[in-house]
């Protein structure tokens, strides 16, 4: 009986020993996490990101920038339908610490409003109108770009 009782209380031991082992070596290990700005850098490039709606100065324009697709790499973008707003292709870089504006190579300032994995708010000002045989290409105003994957 002594031996069943020593046997029992050395295996309850061993048993107890184990699995503190286990769960010690099955903790989760922490994730890094990532910035906001390193998120927004991968945010923008994991492209294309499709136009959803645009206001100039707060008048929908959605028309006339229908069907405009943004795709960026880590130094350059591409547009199709951008009219002569976004160029058919361009590069661009980051101007500020927290990676929320941005400058086209022809100069003109971006700023991103908002980003999310699948949505995207950029904003830019936009100086003249441009029209070319009757269809109007671009207003001036103050843009907002509305983009979803």
């Amino acid at each position: 009986m002594q031996n069943i009782k020593k046997i029992t209380r050395n295996g309850m031991l061993a048993l107890i020993v184990g699995f503190s082992l286990i769960s010690i070596s099955c903790e989760r290990k922490e994730v890094p996490t990532l910035s906001v700005e390193r998120l927004n850098e991968i945010y923008l490039t994991n492209s294309p990101w499709r136009l959803e709606r645009v206001t100039v100065d707060g008048v929908n324009q959605t028309n006339i920038y229908r069907e405009l697709v943004l795709s960026f790499t880590r130094e350059n973008y591409t547009s199709t339908n951008g009219r002569v707003i976004w160029p058919g292709s361009d590069t661009w870089e980051f101007v500020d610490e927290e990676k929320t504006v941005f400058r086209r190579g022809d100069g003109i300032l971006v700023t991103i409003q908002s980003i999310t994995i699948d949505s995207l708010v950029l904003s830019l000002e936009w100086e003249s109108n441009s029209i070319d045989t009757g269809r109007q290409l671009a207003i001036a105003g103050n843009h907002i770009f509305e983009f979803v994957k």
